[in-house]
């Protein structure tokens, strides 16, 4: 018998604003609007953190000249067996990719904190509401698959004014 796939639901919240009506905004509307850059965090998603396995996405950003979405992410094996993390099908929206061609990425029994990044062709210019990630943990040694997760990830919108 095989591994049950885990599925993960996940919101990303996200703050609008009106700007039909920035005219009637107050100083500190205006403030809360613009940000302080100091502040800014960017995307900061755990996906999980248990008892084996930590993976939080740390960053979205757009390569307008590749035309690719990236995203970063840190990780950490608390296991004692050498793992590798395999990307299967992703969807962003109607889009479909396919990154298990992509190399694994190989996590030492009981890591520390590592930093990496997957990216998609995706244009800058199209929106993303919901993103749906598959990804497998497998025993180094062996290349069995311990562990099968889908990340389903959607955007919560909040009307600040």
């Amino acid at each position: 018998m095989g591994i049950s796939k885990e599925v993960i639901n996940v919101v990303l919240p996200m703050k609008t604003f009106d700007t039909s009506k920035m005219d009637t905004w107050t100083d500190e509307q205006w403030r809360q609007f613009v940000g302080d850059e100091k502040e800014y965090e960017g995307i900061q998603l755990l996906l999980m953190d248990d008892s084996n396995f930590y993976l939080k996405i740390t960053g979205v950003h757009f390569n307008e000249t590749t035309e690719e979405m990236v995203f970063s992410f840190d990780t950490k094996n608390k296991t004692g067996e050498k793992v590798y993390i395999q990307f299967g099908q992703w969807q962003i929206d109607e889009s479909i990719y396919n990154l298990t061609a992509d190399r694994p990425l190989y996590l030492d029994k009981v890591s520390g904190v590592r930093s990496f990044q997957k990216r998609v062709q995706r244009s800058y210019l199209k929106e993303w509401d919901k993103t749906i990630m598959e990804m497998k943990i497998l025993d180094a040694e062996s290349n069995i698959v311990t562990r099968e997760l889908e990340f389903q990830m959607i955007k919560q919108y909040t009307l600040l004014f």
